[in-house]
């Protein structure tokens, strides 16, 4: 059987990355989010240890520990589903060791009163970045981040659009 192509959607914390992992597996893909698979993604330490609690309001904490990609439980889940057609990778942290194993990066390009208004959105269900000190780094560094992810080659897709759209146009561009 022929490799499963691998699809990055990657994007600032609010841009939808879980809300698009969310409806592509209720249309029978592949998707993997930290949401949907809880120990993909971990807050480590320096030397790779996972933090046993999480404290995101904690200055000296958030010092300490970063949001970092599971290798190990991200290779056991490529195993798990390798004879998918497509796996949609969903996430930010460290992804780029894995962009040259994708077939497309996509990045969902939000602006900042989209990233606000979703950030405080009583609907999400994602703490982080709930609090306003979050929010200003964000804020401070989404255009540096979106920028730099573009110049490594993703395809930006306008995440103000519907979820229907922004999934029609991923999977329009896989089709090129």
């Amino acid at each position: 059987m022929a490799q499963s192509k691998l699809f990055i959607i990657t994007g600032i914390s609010g841009s939808g990355k879980t809300t698009i992992a969310r409806q592509l597996l209720e249309r029978g893909e592949v998707a993997f989010d930290s949401k949907i698979n809880p120990n993909l993604y971990q807050f480590v330490d320096a030397k790779g240890n996972r933090a046993l609690s999480v404290k995101l309001h904690d200055e000296e904490w958030r010092s300490v520990y970063q949001w970092s990609l599971n290798e190990t439980e991200l290779e056991a889940l490529l195993q798990k589903h390798q004879d998918a057609t497509r796996i949609f990778l969903c996430g930010r942290a460290n992804l780029s060791q894995y962009w040259d194993r994708a077939d497309k990066v996509f990045l969902l390009k939000v602006d900042r009163p989209t990233l606000l208004e979703r950030l405080n959105s009583e609907s999400r269900d994602n703490l982080f970045a709930k609090d306003r000190t979050t929010q200003d780094k964000l804020l401070s560094e989404l255009d540096v981040v979106q920028d730099r992810i573009i110049e490594k080659g993703a395809i930006t897709i306008d995440a103000k659009l519907s979820v229907d759209d922004i999934i029609g146009e991923i999977f329009a561009r896989i089709a090129e």
